[in-house]
């Protein structure tokens, strides 16, 4: 949604497809159900000829398509895919020469190349060729005051350089800065650094946070004398875990490519055992104070 707010202030003509019914009746209506769009935004939408839709033909009248869809993990934490390919089929059934076609669901690198592209080319028509194939991964912070998908720069990569050339001319229509970069491979693990970089940091202040405890040192006070440093050092907090969609998930997808080559990512694994077991240490280390706060004072 923050995307076709943004493509729609841009004067593109947008149209939002979605299979709840729910959520596409919320926004005809002018309900936002997400935090990133006030209602008011979403008017401003409507009155601009947005439309979201459950008509899966509005496909075949795209000259840009942006699949976003989820990529969780399934129950044996392994990569779900299911969403973008049903996704891609969508519009593999509807797919018209000419048309640009980006994936931004976060996932493995090889996934555009190796799942998307063959399923598209189950049309007749060929990437590169015949249609243009990209992959630039979503970058939205929510609740960020300061930046949002206008101002954040978008990595783009492309199937082909013609490819990256239609989709980095796409995005620069109503982002201030395109980064492009050689593949969709190098665009695909660029987002998994951002967020296993993330992971691993904060696993690593979760650590001294149990230890930090038993020492009797102020963490937090480390942490903010430390972050008085104006180079060589970025502030991570410690807490219970880690929240959000992406961090918790996404390094596991760059684990799980990592395996296929034969040999662990020991620094994503790692970082998962700690981060997994903060809730436990949490709600222990809150029992613990509790329960010192209630200690009897003189026998009373």
């Amino acid at each position: 949604m923050p995307l076709a707010k943004e493509a729609t202030a841009a004067g593109l003509r947008v149209a939002g497809l979605d299979v709840d019914p729910r959520k596409v009746d919320a926004l005809n209506a002018g309900r936002s159900y997400i935090d990133d769009l006030t209602d008011a935004d979403l008017d401003a939408m409507l009155a601009a000829g947005f439309t979201a839709t459950l008509d899966a033909s509005v496909l075949s009248r795209s000259r840009a398509i942006v699949i976003c869809v989820p990529t969780p993990l399934d129950e044996d934490h392994r990569p779900d895919l299911s969403a973008v390919e049903g996704a891609t089929r969508a519009v593999a059934e509807r797919l018209q020469a000419g048309t640009l076609v980006v994936l931004e669901s976060t996932t493995w690198p090889g996934t555009t190349d190796e799942l998307v592209r063959p399923i598209l080319e189950e049309s007749g028509l060929t990437a590169g060729d015949e249609f243009h194939l990209a992959f630039s991964p979503e970058r939205i912070d929510p609740g960020n005051p300061k930046f949002g998908l206008r101002n954040t720069p978008k990595v783009v990569g492309g199937y082909t350089a013609a490819c990256k050339e239609r989709a980095v001319a796409f995005y620069a229509q109503f982002v201030e800065r395109v980064v492009p970069v050689s593949g969709t491979r190098e665009a695909e693990m660029a987002k998994l650094l951002e967020n296993t970089y993330r992971h691993v940091n904060i696993a690593l202040v979760n650590e001294m946070a149990i230890f930090c405890d038993e020492l009797g040192v102020n963490l937090w006070e480390s942490i903010e004398a430390a972050s008085t440093k104006p180079f060589g050092y970025q502030k991570f907090l410690p807490g219970p875990g880690v929240g959000g969609h992406c961090i918790p998930v996404d390094p596991s997808y760059l684990s799980y490519t990592v395996r296929k080559l034969g040999y662990p990512f020991r620094f994503v694994e790692l970082a998962q055992e700690i981060n997994e077991r903060m809730p436990s240490y949490v709600v222990a280390r809150v029992q613990r104070l509790l329960n010192r706060a209630r200690k009897p004072v003189n026998g009373s």
